[in-house]
């Protein structure tokens, strides 16, 4: 499989993040070592920025072609960097509430969020980006329910406000980016998500769907969401949700099969169709967004195969 480094992401996110990134910026990473810190780090490389990578541990990390050192937060190493934008990834995800106390899960999550805060408001940023969900604001907005009831998108929905205020109160550009379904080469535990499971399954010669109701979803590069989101923030505050084209798992299965492995089979039991799942935008803010920078929006196909190459060359080089 090629190494190239440019192959893994969109070439038109690429070009709307030199666009929007100056040439004096410098740039923080949170989450570095997860899906979205790695993606926003091969995004930037070419650029040759000034750049601090943070994550959970110190450990190197290869992203395409290169090492990336990662450090642990330190607020005097912090300070001393001067970053002017921060891009925030640091997470824990919606499938670890399953693997630990909510207390814990919460406490760590609202440590992350006040980290955030406090790059944000740092004499010198710009502008501070943070990873959101549509799990904040669907079914209804998070915030209107208790924890319990969706523990994951009420922690994303309380960042989003409160990165709002901080960054108004400091004078930086907040960005808001809402990834409702996303793909992209450095996906992560592909076996958590819809699309990197069936890019498996598919190379492995079969597909099973087990969802018995009807699963609707939309799906954009995460590199082009984190672009778009650079490039909105030099306009000013925003928030943006994914969009994309509207998919059953059904027709995803065969578009998937047809790029993986067009011999795979597909297979899925008997749908109930009363109750279908839409955890989706409605799609329109993000054309809107992607016509404004004339973005050229990577259609479903092409994200499946730049999904695939990542997700199939990290499996051969785990074996």
């Amino acid at each position: 499989m090629s190494r190239n480094v440019t192959g893994l992401l969109s070439s038109g996110a690429r070009a709307l993040v030199t666009r929007a990134l100056r040439s004096d910026d410098r740039v923080l990473v949170t989450g570095a070592s997860g899906w979205l810190g790695r993606t926003a780090l091969d995004l930037i490389a070419p650029l040759g920025l000034p750049t601090l990578a943070l994550a959970s541990r110190p450990r190197l990390i290869r992203v395409a072609d290169r090492d990336i050192e990662c450090r642990v937060w330190d607020n005097r190493e912090l300070i001393a960097f001067a970053p002017t934008v921060v891009i925030d990834c640091a997470f824990l995800t919606r499938d670890r509430v399953a693997d630990m106390p909510l207390g814990e899960y919460v406490s760590a999550n609202r440590a992350l969020t006040e980290r955030l805060l406090y790059a944000a408001r740092l004499d010198g940023v710009r502008l501070s980006l943070t990873v959101s969900s549509g799990a904040a604001v669907y079914p209804h907005d998070a915030l209107d329910g208790p924890i319990e009831a969706n523990p994951y998108g009420y922690l994303k929905r309380d960042a989003e406000q409160r990165l709002v205020q901080a960054a108004t109160e400091s004078g930086s550009v907040p960005v808001i980016v809402r990834a409702w379904s996303i793909s992209g080469a450095h996906m992560r535990k592909p076996q958590n998500y819809a699309l990197g499971s069936m890019i498996a399954a598919a190379s492995a010669g079969a597909i099973r769907i087990t969802a018995r109701r009807p699963v609707f979803r939309r799906y954009v590069l995460a590199e082009e969401l984190l672009a778009v989101g650079l490039a909105q923030g030099g306009l000013g505050a925003t928030t943006i949700d994914s969009g994309g084209e509207l998919v059953e798992m059904d027709e995803l299965a065969a578009r998937i099969a047809a790029v993986v492995r067009p011999d795979a089979t597909i297979t899925r039991g008997e749908v109930d169709p009363r109750e279908p799942d839409r955890y989706h935008s409605d799609g329109v803010d993000w054309e809107r967004r992607c016509q404004q920078w004339d973005l050229a929006s990577a259609p479903l196909d092409r994200q499946i195969a730049l999904t695939a190459r990542g997700v199939l060359r990290k499996r051969l080089s785990d074996r």
